[in-house]
């Protein structure tokens, strides 16, 4: 899967490409489990050492797989903003992410992901 999508799907940073993959190293998969509250409150944060992380929202159970280079650590936590989710972040439809309509405080129309 790697040597397929190097340098298209998976662009890692810098100069992408098979010989950027090859200096990253190898790739470990962590499964998680995370017990979702509903779609109006993030259930936990995936965090990724040194790069960010990803709150995850939603109901039931979200099985998920995390796939990260060697020696970069993750950790489940309690979401640092848990209930921002509708105000600044968009969801994925399956075919492209889309934000919630509306005008900001300042009355201008919102700009951002899935918006033109």
């Amino acid at each position: 899967y790697i040597a397929k999508h190097a340098g298209g799907m998976l662009t890692p940073p810098l100069e992408p490409g098979p010989e950027r993959m090859e200096q990253i190293g190898e790739f470990e998969s962590h499964d998680i489990d995370i017990e979702g509250n509903g779609w109006k409150e993030a259930a936990a944060d995936i965090t990724l050492r040194g790069l960010g992380w990803v709150s995850v929202t939603g109901p039931g159970t979200a099985n998920v797989r995390v796939s990260v280079p060697k020696g970069i650590g993750i950790s489940v936590r309690p979401p640092l903003m848990p209930f921002d989710v509708w105000s600044v972040a968009s969801k994925y439809t399956g075919g492209r992410s889309v934000r919630k309509g509306g005008k900001t405080k300042s009355g201008k129309s919102r700009k951002g992901v899935g918006r033109r």
